[in-house]
């Protein structure tokens, strides 16, 4: 290659990151401004367990994409008998709150009350960056498609890919070396599943709010079946039951465990028209019976 030729390659690639380093820089700042403001996005309960964990190396299993703005902590809680392994993500999209304050409620509870068998994985903030926003995704390079900020369409993953695919490759590494045999992916929707009014004003369905959304499976199904029938025994009749819906969205987290895996995968949602706090409620409620279900947790427990 001629030293002109270096030298238009090497303008090319300045030109082209100089809107990724600009955007990253920005990220960074916003990112710098929640921790100065004490992380303002969680509950008081949620902060306070977050902040419990992250002064001490309790629980704590590792990290997706360490030394990134992304990078964001994985914990993990042992029984004391050999069992199986559950992977429950939070905080998929930073605009479904419910998701990560439950992810921290729940690390708080085994913490308290561990497994009885086998491993509990969770990972509170996934999309770390989209959870600081309260987005549903994160920033991307000037004319890439949005959705590649967005995790829940970025699975299996990429090792060389734009931050979120890494993010995506780094999870399901995790759940292979740790032979995960469940994955649960907390998540929240605008509309009930079982209203009317399950379409919005451009056409656009929103309606997966209380919904198990189930992978294809026989596992998986049984389990959903299962989780359903004792959800909605303690739930008055009407829109705010749970339903049972076949089928995770392409390249979501659930889709790759199910595809990608052949393992049983969720997608757990609530309706953001409930209150937070019982939104919250009912996530850690459908993962503490599958938990259940599975043998790590008893009864009590549960």
């Amino acid at each position: 290659m001629s030293d002109s030729t270096k030298r238009e390659t090497i303008n090319r690639h300045i030109v082209i990151s100089i809107p990724v380093l600009l955007r990253t820089v920005a990220i960074l700042g916003i990112l710098s401004s929640c921790s100065s403001s004490r992380q303002p996005f969680l509950t008081p309960e949620s902060l306070t367990i977050r902040d419990r964990f992250a002064d001490s190396n309790t629980c704590f299993h590792g990290t997706i994409q360490e030394g990134t703005v992304y990078e964001t902590p994985v914990f993990s809680f042992r029984g004391s008998e050999p069992g199986l392994s559950v992977l429950i993500i939070g905080g998929t999209h930073g605009n479904e709150p419910a998701g990560f304050e439950a992810a921290y409620r729940l690390m708080d509870h085994f913490l308290s009350d561990p497994p009885r068998k086998g491993r509990l994985f969770i990972i509170p903030e996934a999309n770390r960056v989209a959870v600081r926003l309260l987005a549903r995704r994160a920033p991307v390079p000037d004319g890439v498609d949005i959705e590649r900020g967005n995790l829940n369409r970025c699975y299996p993953g990429d090792p060389n890919g734009l931050p979120l695919e890494r993010v995506a490759h780094e999870i399901m590494d995790l759940a292979r070396k740790e032979s995960v045999d469940l994955l649960l992916d907390l998540h929240e929707s605008p509309r009930f599943h079982l209203g009317a009014e399950s379409m919005d004003d451009q056409g656009q369905y929103h309606g997966l709010g209380q919904t198990l959304i189930f992978t294809p499976n026989e596992e998986a199904a049984w389990l959903g079946m299962i989780t359903l029938d004792e959800l909605n025994r303690d739930i008055p009749d009407g829109m705010e039951q749970f339903s049972i819906v076949e089928r995770p969205i392409n390249r979501s987290a659930a889709w790759a465990a199910g595809s990608v895996l052949d393992i049983p995968g969720f997608t757990v949602e609530t309706c953001k028209q409930l209150p937070l706090e019982k939104r919250i409620a009912y996530q850690v409620n459908v993962v503490q019976r599958m938990v259940r279900e599975m043998g790590l947790t008893t009864d009590s427990s549960g």
